[in-house]
Parts: structure tokens; C-alpha cells; sequence
């Protein structure tokens, strides 16, 4: 156990005591004496007081030159005769810049420019030394320079579509109806996703509102509400698509309401959502239900004799079933 701490004990000495007066361990010092001094005086004058920024900022450049001249020094950090040092410097550069913990887009930011980052710590010492003078860059160093920051390049591009895509999913999520297995390039880490589209909950809550307007209203109002629906669904469609947990999905739906079906004394009202956006695979999709709306007798509630027959009246019911709308899809023909 000793041996254990003692070992510990050399291991951060090497790190934290620097060997001379320009030094990593030097730097590093630096970085924590500032970031002392800038705790103390948020805890004496406030965290609004500018002193702190400054050396807060201070204390970061002490650390990230530190890591830099560091890291560029340990000769075993490769991979195939690779230094991998730029990437490391790079993530903390882009935490020093970005403060990625602050908000998601700053972190959207940190992680997209992190290659392009890493490729200016790489370069730059090929063109700069350590003490301020100008290098010539051979034609090897430059092939593999171009190379390595078109690599990276498309790298950054390719972490900038990830989050586009994301926010895609997020505002449209009818867009993964289909699943994205046919997809050249975008992969679905989830296994057998069962993504429902908004359509669902959009025919639902319509029904829903239509059954509350029209039950137990008297058959002869239903009726009238059946000939003067379009005003009325057009209300109802709208309130429905504001409800949406994903409101920009409104743009892309299209609502169709045929004419009603009669069949004996019911109507039958089918309601079809057309999905006009984009979708994963080719082809599009939509959505129907339908609404059975029928009369029912009831007693009506009026004075009579004991041998006189019951007073009826009809009442409107509505019947849209138990199921849920369900995706119909349209392939065009090849």
C-alpha cells in the first residue's frame, strides 16, 4: 500500500513540479493559480466582478499551451506513426473556445469543428516553430497535410448532417414511418424502431372531436352538421395540427374528407390525411379512418297519460371505432 502511494506521489510530482522555469509544469501551475485566484473572488465580490473572466481565460490558454507543449513532446502517442496529440489538444481548444456544457448547440459546435480544429494543431507547427520562426514546409509534409484536412473536412460535414438529421427527426417524425433501411447513407442504431406518424394522433384527435360535437345532439342538427361539415372540419383540422407534439409537421399534412356515404339511415364520414413532405423511402403514405354517425331513439321527457305511448325522439350516436389509423403506403411504379 505504501508503495502505492509513493508511487503516486512521484507520478504527480513529475506532472505538477516543473523542471525548469519554461516548462509544461510551469504553464500548468499557471492554469490552477489562476483558476484559484478566479474562484476566490467569485466567492468574495460575485461571480458579475471582471477580474474573474479574465483570469478564468487566462487560466484556460495556460492549460491548453501546457497540454500542447506536453503531449507534442511524448513520442509515444501514435497510432500507425500517426501522432494523435492534435486530437487531444484539439478537444480542449474546443472546450476553451466553445464551453460546450453551457448548451446544446454549443456543444453542436464544439464536437462539429473539433477535426478542423485538431487539423490547425496539427499544421501549425509545421509552419511555426517554438520560437516564432518560420518553417518551410517539404512536399511530403504538404501531401499529407491536404490529405489529412480533406479527410477532416468531410468528417466535420459528416457530424454536421448527424445533428441535421436529428433536428429533421425531431420536428418531422412521420419522416422515419418507413425506417431508414433502404438509406444509403443514414443508419438506425435503434433495432425494429416502431415509429407511428403524427397522422395517428392527428385523425384521432379529430375523431375525438367530432364524436363530442355530434352525440347526443338531436338527428336532424347531426344532419345539418353533416351537410355544413366543411367549415366546421376545417376548425377542427386546425386545432388538431396545433396540438401535434411536433407543430412543424403541420405544413406537410393534407386533409381529404369525401362525401359522406349513406347506408340506411347512417352516414359513414371517412377522413384521410395525406402526408405531402418528405419520407425515407420512395413513395408516400397516408392515413384514413372512418366515423359511422347513426340515430338512436330515446324517450323524450314530456307529460303524459298512463295509456298513452312513450314520446321518441332520434339522437345522434357516433361510432369511429377502437383502432387506431394505420399507415397506407403507395409505391409508384417502376
Amino acid at each position: 500500500m505504501e508503495d502505492i502511494i509513493q508511487d503516486l506521489q512521484k507520478q504527480a510530482r513529475s506532472i505538477l513540479v516543473p523542471t525548469g522555469y519554461f516548462t509544461p509544469q510551469t504553464l500548468l501551475l499557471l492554469s490552477i493559480f489562476s483558476l484559484f485566484i478566479a474562484a476566490a473572488l467569485e466567492y468574495t465580490e460575485g461571480p458579475e466582478f471582471a477580474a474573474i473572466r479574465v483570469l478564468t481565460t487566462m487560466s484556460w490558454i495556460f492549460f491548453t499551451v501546457a497540454v500542447w507543449w506536453a503531449l507534442s513532446q511524448a513520442k509515444d502517442l501514435t497510432i500507425y506513426g500517426f501522432k494523435v496529440y492534435p486530437w487531444i489538444v484539439g478537444i480542449v481548444l474546443c472546450c476553451f473556445l466553445f464551453r460546450p456544457w453551457r448548451s446544446e448547440d454549443r456543444l453542436r459546435w464544439a464536437v462539429s469543428t473539433w477535426p478542423l480544429i485538431s487539423t490547425g494543431v496539427m499544421a501549425l507547427p509545421m509552419f511555426i516553430s517554438w520560437d516564432l520562426k518560420l518553417k518551410q514546409l517539404k512536399n511530403k509534409a504538404k501531401k499529407m497535410l491536404i490529405t489529412t484536412t480533406l479527410v477532416n473536412l468531410l468528417l466535420s460535414s459528416w457530424i454536421v448532417f448527424h445533428f441535421r438529421v436529428q433536428d429533421w427527426v425531431l420536428s418531422y417524425p412521420s419522416l422515419l414511418v418507413r425506417g431508414t433501411s433502404d438509406s444509403a447513407f443514414i443508419y438506425d442504431f435503434v433495432v425494429d424502431r416502431e415509429q407511428p406518424s403524427q397522422g395517428v394522433e392527428l385523425l384521432d384527435r379529430m375523431t375525438d372531436e367530432i364524436a363530442s360535437q355530434l352525440t347526443g345532439q338531436p338527428w336532424y342538427q347531426a344532419e345539418r352538421w353533416l351537410y355544413t361539415r366543411q367549415p366546421r372540419l376545417e376548425a377542427i383540422y386546425q386545432d388538431a395540427l396545433n396540438a401535434l407534439e411536433s407543430p412543424d409537421e403541420s405544413l406537410f399534412w393534407r386533409l381529404n374528407v369525401a362525401e359522406p356515404r349513406q347506408v340506411d339511415e347512417a352516414y359513414w364520414l371517412d377522413l384521410r390525411a395525406d402526408w405531402a413532405g418528405p419520407v425515407a423511402r420512395n413513395g408516400e403514405f397516408y392515413l384514413e379512418k372512418s366515423c359511422k354517425i347513426f340515430p338512436v331513439n330515446q324517450p323524450r321527457a314530456v307529460a303524459r297519460q298512463d295509456d298513452e305511448p312513450q314520446p321518441m325522439t332520434q339522437i345522434a350516436q357516433v361510432n369511429c371505432g377502437e383502432d387506431s389509423p394505420t399507415e397506407q403506403f403507395v409505391t409508384p411504379p417502376v
